[in-house]
């Protein structure tokens, strides 16, 4: 019985460490994508991983917005490309 309480125990600590852990080498691999420091985001990802995962969309997001912008100022506008017919009296 005694043995029991222990694996069951083991098994509930290693699922408590494993989600944290995978969540650090996920939030560490974006870092090192990005040329963010990999260490320190393992860490903060490991230790505070709701934190992280909300950090990490917010930065995401900034990082969607200013590439749409920029793909938006990018394109000039060509206002002499518009149709007008003048054999047309």
């Amino acid at each position: 019985m005694n043995a029991q309480i222990v694996h069951a125990f083991a098994s509930g600590l290693m699922l408590f460490y494993s989600a944290p852990m995978a969540f650090g080498l996920f939030c560490a691999w974006w870092a090192q994508q990005h040329g963010r420091n990999a260490w320190a985001w393992f860490f903060f990802g490991l230790l505070l991983m709701p934190v992280a995962g909300i950090w990490l969309l917010a930065i995401n997001g900034d990082l969607r917005d200013a590439a749409r912008t920029t793909r938006s100022s990018a394109a000039v506008p060509r206002h002499d490309l518009l149709s007008t017919r003048k054999d047309v009296p």
